[in-house]
């Protein structure tokens, strides 16, 4: 998998090779850094603004509706035309099927099971027994295909739109509604209908304060994201920013713990919380963290609430061995630093379960 190379790049550039600046405290990198978007007044951050702008960007998913919040035990970020989630024991962005969900109950004829294509250039899903042909298979195949709007779920029919009142040649799939415009130009006769906001008028997902508009892009992610870790038996005590990926190394801040965010979990859902920090640095960082043992508490602030967890486990690893960083079906937090200090040729590991309070 493509993540299994990354990381085989990133954990190689540990220790003193980290990418940093000597004061910043934000991650070097362009890749996923948040913006605002004054249009709305939401952010859009990290993995899903990589996935946001990898797979189309605006006129696929529109502007960001909300801030990421936790719906059904993960992130997610509603957008005009989708709902984006973070799946971290796969360590991957997803698209929501909200396509499906509006698809629920639909009686058409167009909904009604086929039996393969139809005409020369049309193509049959027998995942789905739809078919997918002309103008909206081009779009398809031309705008991230599979991953980013999934199987047919019905024929082209007729459809009059809900926002304007009007009938267009629509198609369903799971995670969008294609919609075919002959008064618009040509680059956008074939346009996505507004499936985000249509869920979330109908079913009110989102809790008000993800719905307020938000005055900076520094907030992206705040409700989920670890902001400090500490171990109070070893005087570890340190921030934790979102940190990225630039020019082939993982960005780890030189003067604070780093959160790696392509591949991570949050805490008090499930996934791997990677977080890495400098040692060398006389009490500050991870500078102690070779003195924790099996049994010591640590904590991992989050939306200004400390979650517990417990250590389980001390591994010291060659570099190579990047299968801690690998995501994880169970919540699991994982530091990570460079020994001996003055050498830094090994990686010490240091892994927490969640303690149940």
């Amino acid at each position: 998998m493509k993540w299994r190379m990354l990381l085989l790049v990133l954990v190689v550039c540990l220790g003193l090779g980290w990418s940093a600046a000597p004061s910043e405290v934000a991650a070097d990198t362009a890749a996923g850094q948040p913006v605002l978007f004054q249009e709305t007044g939401h952010t859009l951050g990290y993995a899903f603004r990589v996935f946001w702008d990898r797979n189309g960007g605006l006129p696929i998913f529109g502007y960001p509706l909300t801030e990421v919040f936790v719906e059904d035990g993960r992130p997610v970020q509603y957008f005009e035309r989708a709902r984006l989630e973070w799946h971290a024991n796969l360590g991957i962005v997803q698209a929501g099927h909200l396509g499906r969900w509006l698809a629920e109950g639909k009686t058409d004829a167009a909904f009604t099971p086929q039996s393969g294509a139809h005409y020369s250039g049309q193509i049959y899903f027998p995942e789905s027994r739809h078919t997918l042909g002309g103008l909206f298979r081009q779009y398809w195949e031309a705008n991230g295909g599979l991953p980013v709007f999934g199987f047919p779920l019905s024929e082209e029919f007729l459809e009059v739109n809900q926002q304007d009142g009007k009938t267009y040649t629509v198609q369903y799939f799971e995670r969008a509604r294609f919609e075919y415009h002959p008064e618009l130009s040509a680059a956008y006769r074939v346009s996505l209908g507004h499936l985000g906001r249509q869920y979330m008028n109908a079913r009110n997902p989102a809790p008000a304060w993800a719905l307020s508009p938000v005055s900076s892009a520094d907030v992206a992610w705040d409700a989920v994201r670890p902001t400090r870790v500490r171990m109070p038996r070893i005087d570890v005590d340190t921030g934790v920013i979102e940190a990225g990926f630039s020019l082939g190394q993982w960005d780890v801040p030189r003067y604070t713990g780093g959160h790696y965010w392509p591949i991570a979990g949050y805490p008090g859902l499930s996934g791997n919380i990677v977080i890495a920090g400098h040692v060398g640095y006389r009490n500050t960082i991870f500078n102690h963290l070779p003195n924790a043992q099996v049994g010591d508490d640590l904590y991992v602030t989050v939306a200004g609430r400390e979650r517990h967890y417990r250590v389980s486990e001390i591994m010291t690893l060659l570099p190579s061995e990047t299968w801690v960083m690998a995501p994880t079906s169970e919540e699991l937090v994982t530091l990570i630093t460079c020994v001996p200090i003055g050498v830094y040729s090994h990686r010490l590991i240091v892994r927490a379960k969640p303690v149940q309070e």
